[in-house]
């Protein structure tokens, strides 16, 4: 007799991926970026080191079935290279876990997607061949690596305000 696996699918904001995401922001320094910061209190690599690295780290952490959904608390090792010191590192967590924990953070994020959304998202995970799935919500419309693995799948909050465009979307994703 073969045991079937249970079918598991998961919607969650990763704390990696909008760390990243938040960093890439401050780095471009615009005023209608969340966050701008114009005194820029923090010291990032430079912008030649710094897009690579970001990237290396987004695909490195997409592709990690643990890393997108720990605390970056947990994997600070990870991400310190991205800063010239350790006070600009220090402060850029503190600033981003102050509005990441509070309700406007990944709170807001992972209740974006209302249950209609949710429901199409669960009947898609139906009809592919996945096992396990992972959804990683953005808070911004920009992905800086890799957009899904076998596992696991990026969707920026702007990609589920029209209920077709994200089923579109994630057939797509679906698909690599």
């Amino acid at each position: 007799m073969t045991i079937k696996k249970d079918r598991v699918l998961i919607t969650e904001a990763s704390d990696s991926l909008n760390f990243l995401l938040y960093v890439h922001n401050y780095a471009q320094s615009e005023k209608h970026m969340y966050p701008y910061l114009p005194s820029n209190p923090w010291k990032l690599q430079e912008q030649a080191v710094l897009k690579p690295l970001l990237r290396q780290l987004w695909n490195a952490s997409l592709t990690s079935s643990t890393y997108p959904s720990l605390p970056i608390d947990l994997q600070k090792e990870n991400f310190r290279p991205i800063f010239k010191d350790e006070k600009s590192f220090e402060s850029c967590l503190d600033t981003f876990y102050s509005w990441w924990g509070s309700m406007a953070g990944k709170m807001a994020v992972e209740r974006f997607a209302d249950q209609d959304h949710l429901h199409s998202l669960y009947t898609l995970f139906l009809l592919s061949d996945k096992e396990e799935l992972t959804i990683h919500f953005l808070y911004e419309n920009i992905i800086l690596g890799r957009p899904a693995t076998s596992d696991q799948l990026v969707l920026t909050l702007r990609e589920t305000f029209i209920q077709e465009e994200m089923i579109r979307t994630v057939q797509e994703r679906l698909s690599l």
